[in-house]
Formats: structure tokens, C-alpha cells, sequence
């Protein structure tokens, strides 16, 4: 993969994120295809964290209704 569609990934990841996520994009650019993989990996990693705690929440709410 190259750098430019990793840091659209990236980007993509930090604009679909539902908490706010501070990471300058201009700096992205400057850092090494491995980096990038690890930034996109961590990104993925709490994106699913998130969405299994909301599923958490909302199995939890069913049995309330």
C-alpha cells in the first residue's frame, strides 16, 4: 500500500471516529509507512473497542425496555 492511500485510510478512520481524536494530518505525511500502519492499526483497534462497547450498551438497554 502506498503512503497517500494510507493516510486517506487514516484520514478517513479519524473523521468516522464518534470521540474526538487529535491527530495533526499535516504531520501524518511526514511519517514513515510503518508508522502509518501502526497509527491505522490503532485507529482500527479503537473504532472496534467503540463499537463493541456501544453494542455492550445497547444489549444492556434492551433488557430495561
Amino acid at each position: 500500500m502506498d503512503k497517500e492511500s494510507l493516510l486517506k485510510e487514516i484520514e478517513e478512520l479519524l473523521t468516522s471516529s464518534e470521540h474526538e481524536i487529535s491527530i495533526d494530518s499535516y504531520i501524518l505525511k511526514y511519517l514513515s509507512i510503518d508508522e502509518l500502519h501502526s497509527i491505522k492499526s490503532q485507529l482500527q483497534k479503537k473504532q472496534e473497542s467503540i463499537i463493541e462497547d456501544n453494542h455492550k450498551w445497547l444489549e444492556q438497554f434492551k433488557k430495561y425496555l
